[in-house]
């Protein structure tokens, strides 16, 4: 190996290992910050059962209880209905387009 040739393979060696320490810095924030975010979630799984309980016992108390089963069965409904206005309105169309289609093969064979 010529001399300059080796200098260039050294420097570029070195350009290397620059890059691959800036990426292990990443990855390490990276995965300190996916513990956190882990860790966060399970706090707030476990905060968001104590509030299922707490509403439930609320509801209670006031004497309407069920009530948030009903309204997440209405959100679901309306949900649906959703898709299903969607789905609707699609076939409309095509059908809107079919027809126009079947007109203007009637008017051409006049």
């Amino acid at each position: 190996m010529k001399k300059d040739d080796f200098r260039q393979y050294a420097a570029s060696l070195r350009a290397k290992n620059t890059q691959f320490k800036t990426m292990k810095k990443q990855l390490d924030e990276i995965k300190s910050e996916v513990v956190v975010l882990d860790r966060t979630k399970q706090i707030l799984k476990s905060k968001a059962g104590d509030v299922d309980e707490f509403l439930r016992d609320l509801e209670k108390k006031q004497g309407v209880q069920g009530f948030s089963k009903v309204e997440d069965q209405i959100q679901d409904a309306s949900e649906l209905k959703e898709k299903l206005d969607n789905a609707k309105s699609q076939s409309m169309q095509e059908l809107t387009g079919l027809i126009a289609r079947i007109d203007s093969e009637v008017k051409e064979k006049k």
